[in-house]
């Protein structure tokens, strides 16, 4: 008896693999694996466990994989503040954790092949066919039948309709995959470079009455540890992000445009929402200011964009990047301390920050205005050697033209 397991969403690609797979690969026995990264409502769990059963899957397996996903990859995203060109990896870095529970579950209940839905145009193929590679080693065949046989949406469509199996309905024009860390929007508009959304294409909806709002963000040697909202306080860092991004949507925070390079070399464009994010980077960049010194904070900022690219890249078990992660964290020995967040219509409008390491507080001389340290002759010696090098260098031009040098060559 073959046991496949589907990393299943309940959309159009994965309903037809759930059919599909019993006669692609001789399967007899159909699994379905929904893991929430932090994206999905309790309705909609329910709805996905629906559309399962009705596809006729023998069992539908879900987990909750929001906590490892945080642990493993979102921890170490706010710990270098990462993006790839400004896009902070809301979805590309969830799919990793998708694959790495469903692969998990593959070995609980020995499924010969795991079986996802990607495309062989885009990244997704990657993660989850680079995680089957290493995790499972063999024991579990990774196939991409729509990959595998060139499917295209109106062959699924079809295929589905010829079994009298209902056919999920698109209730909008535009495509949208959330998660915890933020949520992906593609249309007719992404598929240019000048094209914009309109406005109720946009996954969240600004409130009218949201005008201003203070928030309390309080950091943990770099880790999130409480957020202080409507004198109500969340700790768990999961939650944290959840509330975020409900009051940043609120505020219309987050929105933006992304231009990338696929791994099989194609450009792409998407719209994306991001306000959980984009309040907790601009905190925590704020608080890194006043407590880090300037090479470290100048000294993570290539090792951060090497980490994105390697989570984007499907590098996710390359040992490098735990590496990486024992850096990030050791730079974040004390980055501890609250931080006032003001949001404003489409905007973060201020961050205020307290920390027993704050340096700017630190004894010894005012900014731009006198010293207790040092004298104004230890200042201009300092200044006198500092220009030492540069001075060097451009006596040798004075006494020895450039143009004139090359002459006499």
């Amino acid at each position: 008896m073959t046991t496949a397991l589907i990393a299943f969403s309940g959309g159009l690609d994965t309903s037809f693999l759930t059919q599909f797979a019993r006669e692609a690969y001789n399967v007899s026995r159909v699994i379905t694996c929904t893991v929430n990264t932090g994206g999905f409502t309790l309705d909609e769990v329910e709805r996905i466990a629906a559309r399962s059963t009705e596809l006729g899957a023998d069992e539908h397996i879900y987990r909750d994989g929001s906590r490892a996903f945080y642990d493993t990859i979102i921890k170490y995203l706010i710990y270098g503040n990462v993006s790839r060109d400004g896009y902070p990896l809301c979805v590309s870095s969830e799919r990793l954790t998708i694959a790495i529970e469903c692969l998990a579950v593959c070995k609980e209940i020995g499924a010969e092949l795991f079986i996802h839905g990607s495309t062989g145009a885009g990244n997704d193929q990657y993660r989850f066919d680079v995680a089957a590679q290493v995790l499972n080693q063999g024991a579990t065949q990774c196939r991409a039948p729509i990959r595998e046989f060139g499917i295209t949406r109106t062959f699924a469509t079809d295929y589905l309709k010829e079994r009298s199996i209902p056919v999920p309905t698109r209730t909008s024009d535009y495509s949208y995959n959330p998660g915890l860390w933020g949520v992906s929007i593609g249309g007719k508009e992404t598929l240019f470079s000048d094209g914009l959304l309109p406005e109720d294409a946009w996954y969240s909806k600004p409130a009218a009455s949201a005008v201003q709002k203070d928030i309390i963000l309080t950091f943990d040697q770099g880790e999130l540890a409480s957020l202080a909202l409507d004198d109500e306080e969340t700790r768990d860092p999961v939650a944290i992000i959840q509330k975020l991004g409900e009051l940043g949507s609120l505020f219309g925070i987050g929105r933006h445009y992304h231009i990338g390079t696929s791994i099989p070399g194609k450009k792409g464009r998407l719209a994306y929402e991001s306000p959980a994010a984009d309040i907790i980077y601009e905190a925590h960049r704020t608080l890194e200011k006043v407590t880090l010194s300037q090479a470290q904070i100048s000294g993570k900022k290539p090792l951060a964009e090497t980490f994105g690219a390697m989570i984007h890249e499907a590098k996710m078990f390359d040992p490098y990047l735990d590496d990486i992660r024992a850096f990030l964290q050791s730079t974040q020995r004390r980055v501890t301390g609250s931080c006032t967040v003001r949001l404003i219509p489409h905007a973060i409008a201020s961050v205020r920050v307290k920390s027993p390491y704050d340096l700017l507080m630190a004894q010894g001389s005012t900014y731009g205005e006198i010293s207790h340290a040092y004298s104004g002759a230890d200042a201009a010696g300092s200044a006198l050697i500092h220009g030492y090098e540069q001075r060097l260098y451009h006596s040798v031009d004075a006494r020895h033209p450039v143009g004139e040098v090359a002459d006499a060559a």
